[in-house]
């Protein structure tokens, strides 16, 4: 089965050697209203514009199921504790514009082996919707990356250009599923391509993306 989806460098997938997924997702979206007293009256409820949304979610962290909770945690903890910002991945595009930080994080040792290692850990994330206009460049976000591939790939002759087609794809550190995300590219982006293997192109940089049809056009030269 394909990814999942990602957030905060956690990627859900389920394949013959992982297997990290999610489970009771509760997204709550709260209006903002300002109530005014009228004399004799109801009050007069005034619209002042749009809250930023929490979710909710339980994550399963398992070594039978090739994963290693105490890790996996960890990654978690710094990135809420560093305060970042990264988009929340279902499929092959974000949920929503705006990035998301973690406002809390909860762990539960289920499982500890008589070496005193974790191998089971129940965990609940709440995360707070962060406005587009407010986010600051991230490391979670690869931008349209042409102009840094060429200053860093000088020597490298491209084969060719790709357009995005599809909302988003994710870019990752090889040339396969089973390799760390390292941001995303979106639609409508264009990137130079330096090489393709095993279906997959070379973005230079040790960046790869899939060479699917279904999310991307290429032309040579």
């Amino acid at each position: 089965m394909p990814v999942i989806g990602s957030y905060a460098g956690i990627v859900f997938e389920i394949n013959d050697l992982k297997n990290v997924t999610y489970s009771d997702f509760k997204r709550e979206t709260t209006p903002r209203w300002d109530t005014h007293d009228i004399l004799q009256n109801k009050p007069l409820p005034e619209f002042r514009g749009p809250g930023v949304d929490e979710i909710s979610l339980q994550i399963k962290f398992r070594a039978d199921f090739g994963v290693d909770p105490e890790k996996e945690m960890a990654k978690l903890r710094e990135f809420a504790r560093k305060g970042h910002t990264s988009l929340f991945v279902r499929g092959n595009q974000p949920i929503s514009v705006n990035h998301w930080v973690i406002t809390k994080a909860t762990e539960v040792h289920k499982v500890i082996d008589n070496k005193g290692n974790v191998i089971s850990m129940d965990v609940e994330l709440t995360l707070m919707e962060y406005p587009k206009s407010d986010i600051q460049s991230s490391k979670k976000t690869i931008k349209p990356p042409q102009v840094k591939i060429a200053s860093s790939n000088s020597s490298l002759k491209p084969i060719g250009k790709m357009i995005i087609t599809v909302k988003s794809v994710h870019i990752r550190s090889g040339p396969g599923v089973n390799y760390k995300v390292l941001g995303y590219a979106f639609k409508g982006d264009t990137l130079t391509v330096y090489g393709e293997k095993n279906g997959w192109y070379s973005l230079g940089g040790g960046k790869y993306i899939t060479a699917s049809n279904k999310y991307s056009k290429f032309t040579k030269g």
